[in-house]
């Protein structure tokens, strides 16, 4: 492992900067207007049509399914009916199918299409993740006529080409937490050829929700009760319509297993991998610990063994059969340094009994469990000591809280075998102050650290603490879609994406515009963050102050001017992804160039300190 030093990072940044491909927009398959050659799914005759897939299918592939068929109504104004036999009979009947969808692996129609020649098995088989859509004529008994294939590789491959679908004909991924409109169409085609975005780049790529409380707290205790699955059903939905497929729960008060037996079996049903953060090892969340002190002993391996045993070991008979990743090693009470007397020795035994843990739970060797060691904070300093890992184990190396990498493997040197993830932060609760209230990310900084880490083959997992989610919507958005294929990203290209997104929630007729102020937006939070600025950031003598409260306040008229452009339906989501954050930095920077000014005029015994404050309060 090493510092990655400035001279190693601008060399590393050139290097990126000549590999990194061109951003090319995703390949349009779906069409508004008729084209030669193209399928009819919707048209002013045609408005009504099924979909092909088996009750075979995997249960989360039908879930997706079920929300495609809900999807269509919100654009099309109609829901096709689901078809689960090619010769089921009635007004859904195979004469109506459109849309065949299924997975390599357990879907019998699948495998027919393979049986016939009329799918090459070798573009799904052994893949990961991956997807085909495509048009096939007469694809099995009892279905005529040409329909669309969507294919997967397994479960999520199936999942992501369902949902690429969805988001072609104008859903945005961003639908229920952004409250994004569905764009309206009254026809809808589909060209001809093969789509595919590959495999993911990346096998483990989620999010983190964290520092939680007050927001999200507050109000899924309000809406739902808890975080339970009545909640979690809509996080795990955002993921997949992403192509994300990990997460480690909300964990501040609440214990992701205990408080709702559903999340899990929910999760692994729908196609989320579950794991548990930094500082909560063998599938335990740390509140079922906090809750049961007197159960289980003192947090302390050296004197309470037995019982901190126990509670890793019921943590693994909890999640077997189900398909997680085990945060392994040992944090103190909390998120907090083990005590002082914790040497790497220590650390290696606890490690070692972790792993005949699982595997006398699992009946298999531990190797088989899919594990990480995260290097976060002091644990970074054991591993500086020479503490040995498994071979197997994943070594989650993390950015130092603030989207600046800390550590990377050393070019040249033998690669860990268990591979590298990255833990990387959009959102900070602690020292030396927090970053939690609105987005303060530019992309343009979190693309140079994230192509530098994949560059040096951190490619086993990449996860962002989100915090409450809400108000990091657009940096979680470039994230995943990294995390998918860094290469299609360059600096040259990323306002392509940022105008992509902005197209996506809010029309195309209000991208540009929406993307600059959105770009401008990040770039002047990326200066400081709300939660560190205050009256002494910026020289008030030389104007640099007023300078800067001035880019906000006519970035604020901007968005304004914008917001009353929009259609009604658009404004909510508008207001929630542009307006209010730049309204909310405006307003800070205007109240602090006050309070600078009132500070320097009442120093002076100036009469006009007054009026200055009146401008804080108001």
């Amino acid at each position: 492992m090493m510092r990655i030093s400035l001279k190693t990072r601008i060399v590393c940044l050139q290097l990126c900067l000549t590999l990194a491909s061109t951003l090319q927009a995703a390949d349009k398959f779906v069409s508004f207007i008729r084209e030669e050659g193209t399928l009819e799914l919707v048209t002013s005759q045609q408005r009504s049509f099924s979909i092909l897939c088996a009750d075979e299918e995997h249960k989360g592939v039908l879930t997706a399914v079920h929300n495609l068929q809900e999807d269509f109504y919100k654009v099309a104004d109609i829901r096709p009916a689901l078809v689960a036999d090619a010769k089921q009979k009635g007004s859904a009947d195979g004469q109506n199918v459109r849309i065949l969808i299924g997975s390599f692996d357990e879907s019998p129609f699948i495998k027919q299409l393979v049986k016939s020649k009329k799918l090459d098995a070798r573009e799904l088989k052994g893949k990961n993740e991956k997807f085909i859509i495509t048009t096939v004529k007469d694809p099995v008994e009892g279905i005529p006529g040409e329909v669309l294939l969507i294919a997967g590789s397994d479960k999520r491959g199936t999942i992501y080409g369902v949902y690429e679908l969805s988001r072609q004909i104008g859903v945005s991924p961003w639908y229920w937490w952004a409250d994004v409109p569905a764009e309206r169409h009254e026809e809808l085609y589909i060209k001809k050829g093969v789509y595919t975005d590959g495999e993911p780049a990346v096998k483990y790529r989620g999010i983190f929700i964290n520092d939680e409380w007050p927001c999200m707290g507050g109000w899924t205790t309000e809406r739902y009760g808890g975080f339970n699955s009545k909640m979690y059903v809509h996080v795990y939905e955002l993921l997949l319509r992403l192509k994300a497929n990990f997460l480690w729960p909300a964990m501040w008060s609440a214990a992701f297993y205990a408080d709702d037996p559903m999340n899990s079996p929910l999760a692994d049903e729908m196609g989320i991998i579950i794991g548990t953060s930094h500082h909560e090892p063998m599938a335990r969340n740390h509140q079922e610990y906090a809750r049961n002190r007197k159960v289980y002993g003192a947090w302390n391996y050296q004197t309470n063994k037995d019982g901190i045993d126990r509670f890793f070991r019921e943590g693994i008979e909890r999640m077997r059969g189900k398909e997680e990743v085990v945060t392994i090693a040992m944090r103190g009470d909390g998120d907090a340094p083990m005590g002082p007397d914790t040497d790497t020795k220590l650390l290696e035994n606890i490690v070692k009994e972790q792993r005949r843990i699982i595997a006398e739970v699992t009946g298999k060797s531990a190797s088989k469990t899919p594990q990480l060691w995260a290097l976060y904070s002091e644990v970074l300093e054991y591993y500086d000591q020479g503490m040995q890992i498994p071979d197997d184990v994943m070594i989650l190396l993390c950015d130092d809280n603030w989207g600046d990498v800390r550590r990377l493997p050393e070019p040249g040197v033998k690669r860990h075998p268990g591979g590298y993830g990255m833990y990387y932060h959009v959102d900070l609760h602690g020292a030396p102050r927090a970053y939690q209230w609105l987005n303060m990310t530019q992309i343009q900084h979190m693309w140079e650290q994230l192509y530098l880490t994949y560059a040096y083959g951190v490619d086993k997992m990449w996860i962002l603490n989100v915090g409450d989610l809400k108000p990091n919507e657009f940096p979680t958005d470039f994230f995943l879609k990294m995390a998918w294929n860094p290469d299609a990203f360059n600096a040259g290209n990323l306002m392509d994406y940022t105008r992509e997104f902005c197209r996506q929630q809010f029309g195309n007729e209000y991208a540009d515009e929406a993307a600059r102020i959105l770009n401008l937006y990040c770039k002047y939070c990326a200066r400081v963050t709300a939660e560190m600025l205050d009256h002494k950031t910026y020289n008030l003598q030389s104007g640099e102050f007023k300078a800067v409260a001035d880019e906000f306040l006519a970035l604020e008229a901007h968005a304004v001017r914008q917001f009353a452009l929009l259609p009604e339906n658009r404004r909510d989501a508008y207001k929630e992804l542009i307006l209010f954050p730049v309204q909310a930095m405006a307003n800070l920077y205007e109240m602090y160039c006050a309070t600078a000014m009132n500070r320097q005029l009442a120093a002076e015994n100036d009469v006009r300190a007054n009026v200055w404050a009146d401008r804080v309060e108001y």
